[in-house]
């Protein structure tokens, strides 16, 4: 069965038909085709979703044992992580926060700069492939804003179109996301006529639940408790996210292959689910 290769490079890349679909095979729109990608594999740590610039270009997702085709086609994003280490947020010279550091690598020393937002972090064989900035100063007890950041972004790259829009997730209010994202959730599982693309949204999988926290031995043990905290709060918070981001993901999708009676995919396209939390 020829399908897309969604294999080949952490960032997807697809292959897109410029020409519009016109052999009356069925389309789907602007749909997420996971099944396709073998998450078990590249055992990634976070899953990411960018869709194409142009919606109204046609790419073929199948041509056997029918032709199937997707307008708009959200691709997945993964990101590999196996350490995670911590610094003080900075901003003005004031600790607003704390960053935390998916590193590619084993720290050796722990030593890290907490001026810079860095994408290399100092330290033996470590590379910062994403950080998430928590804007909730330690003691504080309720979560901040969260924002999910990848080595790829900048203010310039991402006002140049060089940077993927989700190299940069903002949520400056994640109970209110939460909340939101419930909803989107109860409307397509109630079979409404609404649409859903995870361009906002992540999904995590038990890689990134699996991640330890290491000390930080340029901070006091105080100062370590509270961002271990920060980081518990922080986890349960992305965790409930990737639940309601890939329930919608389902339900979409779902909706869709139902709509153009796509019956070869019933039974296929849920298979992702179980290696995302």
């Amino acid at each position: 069965m020829e399908t897309l290769d969604l294999n080949d490079s952490q960032t997807v890349v697809v292959r897109t038909a410029h020409a519009a679909n016109d052999d009356e095979s069925p389309t789907l729109e602007q749909i997420c085709p996971l099944w396709v990608h073998n998450l078990g594999t590249q055992a990634p740590t976070l899953l990411l979703f960018d869709q194409a610039v142009d919606t109204s270009e046609t790419t073929l997702l199948q041509s056997q044992p029918r032709r199937l085709h997707v307008h708009g086609v959200v691709t997945p994003k993964t990101v590999t992580a196996r350490s995670l280490t911590w610094r003080p947020l900075v901003d003005m010279g004031e600790v607003v926060g704390v960053v935390f550091l998916l590193g590619n690598g084993r720290d050796e020393d722990g030593v890290s700069d907490d001026a810079k937002p860095a994408t290399r972090e100092r330290g033996r064989g470590t590379d910062a492939v994403a950080r998430i900035e928590v804007r909730a100063a330690p003691p504080r007890a309720t979560l901040g804003s969260v924002a999910v950041v990848q080595s790829s972004y900048s203010p310039l790259a991402m006002a140049s179109g060089m940077a993927d829009p989700s190299s940069y997730l903002l949520y400056p209010n994640p109970e209110a996301h939460l909340a939101s994202m419930r909803e989107v959730r109860a409307q397509l599982q109630r079979g409404e006529d609404v649409g859903y693309v995870p361009a906002r949204e992540l999904c995590v999988t038990s890689a990134f639940d699996r991640l330890v926290l290491r000390s930080n031995p340029a901070e006091t043990g105080e100062q370590n408790d509270a961002a271990r905290r920060a980081w518990l709060d922080t986890k349960q918070f992305l965790k409930a996210l990737s639940t309601l981001t890939a329930d919608s993901v389902i339900a979409y999708n779902a909706a869709e292959i139902d709509r153009v009676d796509a019956f070869e995919l019933r039974h296929t396209h849920e298979s992702w689910r179980s290696s995302v939390v």
